[in-house]
């Protein structure tokens, strides 16, 4: 392997813009990539912490927690219904904000301007055919696994091995599963990787983006084969970094939280809207911290790729040298 491919050139060019961009610290540029970060990149979220165990002394006869819901079983099944319909409708709209600030990104970026407003209007449209193909696609891969459970497990509802046999089905279904994010991934990663910025220089739909990125793929094969699994190998280390980070703040974090549940004597002894805010609290200072640090990563991956997108055709080309005093200055502003 050679520096001649593009997916292992632009990687030194990807590391000095990113560091054009957030070099000196400007504490605006880094907060609207953090926010771009939200949406964009999501490098804040998937990571759980554990603040302690909380003993049955605690909890007393567990009358603390069962009264937090409805005894009614027809008032619980509306609240879950609620709470599933909020989460729903939360949902679309961050995938809806997700395929914009994807195009906000770019431009962003090719322009060399940090800003968000300037850029919302126009990405509105282009986002919301990234919106629908994100959704068609989700909806697809998760039709699939609901096929596969049912296969599955349908057949040992009532029976006498269902005991014995469920673990393996859970097995297998884990596997398949597995098996099917692959190639749902790489979808999504060439998507946001190539159709995006194409969609953006052409001023085309989704569908028109990806025949011709496929055009682009099938006159250089190798090339793509080898951005591909780089692109994969650069996300998961970057994934594996910021869950430490993550974790390490999740930690810091907790350790006032528990502080101050200890001072009360436990949970039992604080007010549900005090807990309320005490866990906001806490999930707000994870949060922010973890997209503050996901800033630098989230920003060299979209350099990354847009590099190698101009490599495939120039046409493509957002980005210009890192070492030009105004990157993207000539750029077409789209």
């Amino acid at each position: 392997m050679t520096q001649d491919h593009y997916a292992f050139r632009e990687i030194d060019r990807a590391v000095a813009m990113t560091k054009s961009i957030l070099i000196p610290f400007d504490i605006g540029i880094w907060l609207r990539l953090a926010l771009i970060a939200l949406f964009a990149g999501g490098a804040a979220g998937g990571v759980q912490f554990s603040t302690g165990s909380i003993s049955p002394e605690e909890l007393g006869d567990g009358q603390y927690i069962s009264s937090l819901f409805p005894q009614n079983t027809d008032a619980l099944l509306s609240l879950l219904l609620l709470i599933a319909g909020v989460l729903l409708c939360i949902g679309l709209v961050y995938l809806l904000l997700n395929g914009i600030f994807q195009f906000i990104f770019i431009k962003a970026l090719g322009a060399g301007d940090i800003h968000i407003r300037t850029y919302f209007r126009e990405s509105t449209r282009p986002g919301i055919h990234y919106f629908a193909f994100l959704f068609i696609l989700s909806g697809l891969f998760f039709g699939i696994c609901l096929v596969l459970a049912y296969l599955l497990f349908a057949p040992l509802m009532g029976t006498l091995s269902a005991d014995t046999a469920i673990a393996g089905r859970i097995l297998i279904f884990i596997v398949l599963m597995l098996i099917l994010m692959i190639p749902y991934l790489i979808i999504l990663m060439l998507t946001t990787d190539f159709v995006v910025p194409i969609m953006n220089v052409d001023r085309c739909g989704i569908i028109e983006g990806w025949r011709r990125c496929l055009h682009l793929f099938s006159a250089e094969k190798t090339e793509a084969a080898l951005y591909t699994v780089m692109k994969l190998i650069l996300s998961v280390c970057v994934s594996i970094i910021l869950s430490v980070v993550m974790i390490g703040v999740g930690i810091g974090a907790g350790i006032p939280l528990m502080g101050i549940l200890i001072a009360a004597g436990g949970p039992q002894n604080i007010s549900l809207p005090a807990i309320a805010l005490l866990f906001a609290l806490y999930f707000a200072v994870v949060t922010f911290c973890g997209l503050m640090a996901s800033v630098p990563f989230v920003t060299f991956l979209r350099t990354y790729s847009l590099y190698v997108v101009g490599d495939f055709d120039e046409r493509y080309s957002l980005l210009r040298d890192p070492s030009s005093p105004k990157a993207g200055e000539d750029t077409e502003e789209a």
